[in-house]
């Protein structure tokens, strides 16, 4: 029995290929219940090149965006169409992702939860890409009381049997502060000038480590039955924009161990922005240009593919080294995830490492679906509240 003939089909399975959330067994609900009081369940994957939510629509799609971790302040558009525009709780207009880019907006921060949330641009770009979710999601303007899985980095995960959110004191902190029992009033104005509000209340905050995302969707049936095809210990690798990290499971007694790599996708894309010193590009634009192989100067497009390759042969080489331990090590089956595997050149060291190292796939390792690899910590995100409020473990 190979992986894709398990018995049953998994979340990963049903998101791969683009199928509802449902089977015989159960159906995944859009919206929980917890403590009599109705929430609309979220998946936050809170990356540092791009922040990825998912949420369920009414007939149990998994809906998902992904927005690239930029940010600016809005002009004026004096003619011509317009730019969609956010204000949230009354403050400053700005744009967000392709479109901050585009004008030359800013990075947000990299680094860890505390950090990120303390800045004010980064609370109200969150907002503003959870609107564009319900907005792809169909769900109209209104006020919406939010569940959310929130993914955090694996380091910051603590186990206290007396701390029911299980992270260190610091994020934990800053999820206190900044976001649970917080609310954000979005003004959003399409490119047409149509104004729609929305206000976003994040009444339940349960943070995860963000590779337990993957190993969720990939694990777990639509109704959260293990289907592991027997396997017992897990190593996932998370290729991210600012991290590579592993994370190590045991599935039964459940453990996890984990531990930062490296850099993730941020080494190859400052690489590639050596190559055009001249453009003086952010890491947010790099990382743009990496996955979309196309740069603008003097407002003409043009192509950098044989550039990406040389930075993914240069850099890419020294982050693949950092998984070798994991390749190597016979023991557990490895799960190599996140959204570094979407750059071809990169899936290509990695299969090339994984055969030196006697590995084969899919009987020694996988490595996830490009088409989901970055959505599938929040969609696991959103399982674990999903699966919380029926009362299913993990």
């Amino acid at each position: 029995m190979t992986l894709l003939e398990r018995k049953r089909a998994t979340v990963y399975d049903h998101v791969r290929v683009s199928q509802p959330l449902r089977d015989l067994h159960y159906q995944l609900p859009a919206w929980i219940t917890i403590a009599d009081q109705p929430y609309l369940a979220v998946g936050d994957d809170n990356g540092n090149g791009a922040k990825k939510i998912a949420v369920l629509d009414a007939k149990s799609r998994l809906i998902t965006t992904r927005t690239p971790t930029a940010y600016k302040l809005a002009k004026a558009i004096r003619a011509g169409q317009g730019v969609i525009t956010y204000r949230v709780n009354g403050g400053d207009s700005f744009w967000i992702g392709d479109d901050a880019l585009r004008f030359d907006g800013d990075a947000l921060p990299i680094g860890g939860t505390s950090q990120r949330l303390s800045d004010t641009r980064q609370r109200s770009f969150n907002a503003a890409c959870m609107v564009e979710t319900l907005i792809k999601a169909r769900y109209k303007p209104g006020v919406y009381p939010l569940a959310v899985g929130f993914a955090i980095p694996n380091e910051e995960i603590e186990s206290r049997d007396n701390d029911k959110m299980g992270v260190n004191p610091e994020t934990r902190t800053a999820l206190k502060t900044h976001l649970n029992g917080q609310t954000f009033v979005v003004e959003r104005t399409d490119a047409l000038g149509v104004v729609t509000n929305w206000t976003l209340r994040y009444e339940k905050i349960i943070p995860q480590a963000q590779s337990i995302g993957t190993l969720y969707a990939w694990s777990r049936t639509v109704d959260g039955s293990l289907e592991a095809d027997g396997i017992r210990r897990v190593s996932i690798v998370d290729i991210g924009g600012g991290d590579t990290q592993l994370t190590e499971v045991e599935l039964n007694p459940y453990r996890m161990s984990a531990e930062r790599l490296g850099a993730g996708t941020i080494s190859i894309a400052r690489e590639l922005a050596a190559k055009f010193h001249r453009l003086r590009l952010s890491d947010a634009q790099a990382q743009y240009a990496l996955e979309t192989q196309l740069l603008e100067e003097s407002g003409r497009e043009f192509p950098i593919e044989s550039e990406v390759n040389a930075a993914i042969q240069s850099a890419g080489q020294d982050l693949v080294g950092r998984m070798l331990k994991v390749l190597q090590q016979p023991s557990a089956y490895v799960i190599i995830t996140g959204g570094g595997v979407k750059l071809q050149g990169l899936r290509r060291l990695i299969e090339e490492r994984a055969e030196a190292s006697g590995k084969t796939a899919p009987r020694n390792y996988t490595i996830i679906d490009p088409s989901v690899a970055d959505i599938l910590n929040a969609t696991g995100a959103l399982l674990a509240v999903v699966y919380a409020a029926a009362g299913k473990g993990a």
